[in-house]
């Protein structure tokens, strides 16, 4: 498995983790959608989430970019499939 992969992976997994707590436990203080307001501790914790779920994407993003311009040559390290 190459590091794209198991990245996806990986963020596969705290996806379902995260979607599990979000239609359990936390599904009832999402009621309140206080991550819209302004100025509270719940939008900063959103927005601080959703920045980085961007930057682990545009990592992964880049990894796979990078090994593409070199994917015709002959390292077995380097092989993307």
């Amino acid at each position: 498995m190459n590091d794209v992969s198991a990245e996806f992976a990986m963020l596969r997994l705290r996806m379902a983790g995260i979607g599990t707590q979000l239609d359990g436990d936390w599904a009832t203080k999402l009621d309140a959608q206080r991550h819209l307001d302004r100025d509270t501790a719940e939008c900063a914790y959103w927005h601080a989430g959703y920045h980085q779920a961007l930057a682990d994407v545009l990592n992964m993003v880049a990894k796979r970019c990078s090994n593409a311009d070199i994917s015709d040559r002959s390292s077995p390290l380097l092989a993307v499939g």
